[in-house]
């Protein structure tokens, strides 16, 4: 007579194949590090917003005092520098959406007095125009030493990065899809800082300046941290539930 025929319960032994094994060895550990991966991004994304908050409401620095530094410790800073506009060489970064429109953002150096260095200020938007083939004017700023005002933020930059997007186009102004501090240095052919400074919105001689401040969401990740743990979970649960096997006899 059975277990089952007796009323008893059946006998089972944990006997986990080699490829269950193998594959529970692989794909845990794989997952439940995803998980705290995702964790980490989001503590990472909460501490960004927070120095983003702090940074901006600081007064303005000078950027002769601070231009050293790395672009970390300036980030999101308010900063003030004096220089003169060289518009004769400008840059207009290309697929720049205000709303629903396209156009472009103008990034113009300033030479900066007592330095041998430029910064890149995004003087801000301008629209595309009818035609790609005419590009829109962008002459006008004050002329002359001035003091300019603005926040420091790294240049534009994307996921996937197509080849060439970062090579500045001929002539002046000159479009470019991913600006990169040394190729923008080498077409101008005077060093650049490698950050932009966003103008001011207050400032007199910029375009269009919707200075959108992007707050970043650590809630995605905590979510894509959950469906990694949920999958560890899985995994172990039918690890388990196929590794038992009922005795027979």
């Amino acid at each position: 007579m059975s277990h089952r025929e007796s009323g008893g319960s059946p006998n089972y032994s944990f006997k986990p194949s080699v490829k269950a094994v193998w594959l529970f060895a692989v794909f845990f550990p794989l997952f439940v590090a995803l998980g705290f991966w995702q964790l980490q991004r989001a503590d990472e994304k909460v501490a960004l917003n927070v120095l983003r908050d702090t940074r901006s409401q600081e007064p303005p620095r000078s950027l002769k005092d601070v231009a050293a530094e790395v672009l970390d410790d300036l980030r999101y800073r308010p900063v003030w520098m004096e220089g003169q506009y060289d518009t004769a060489h400008q840059f207009l970064l290309d697929n720049q959406l205000q709303g629903q429109s396209v156009g472009y953002q103008v990034l113009t150096p300033l030479r900066l007095s007592g330095m041998d260095k430029a910064v890149l200020v995004n003087r801000g938007w301008v629209p595309q125009g009818s035609s790609r083939r005419v590009l829109p004017n962008i002459d006008q700023a004050p002329p002359g030493t001035m003091k300019v005002i603005g926040i420091v933020e790294r240049f534009h930059r994307v996921g996937f990065q197509l080849e060439g997007a970062d090579i500045p186009a001929d002539g002046w102004p000159s479009v470019v899809q991913l600006p990169q501090a040394e190729k923008l240095a080498e077409r101008l052919g005077y060093s650049v800082l490698p950050y932009q400074v966003l103008l001011d919105p207050a400032a007199d001689g910029g375009y269009s300046r919707v200075w959108q401040v992007v707050r970043l969401d650590s809630d995605k990740n905590r979510g894509y941290a959950l469906q990694w743990f949920l999958f560890a979970g899985l995994v172990t649960f039918f690890f388990v539930r196929y590794s038992f096997k009922a005795k027979s006899g």
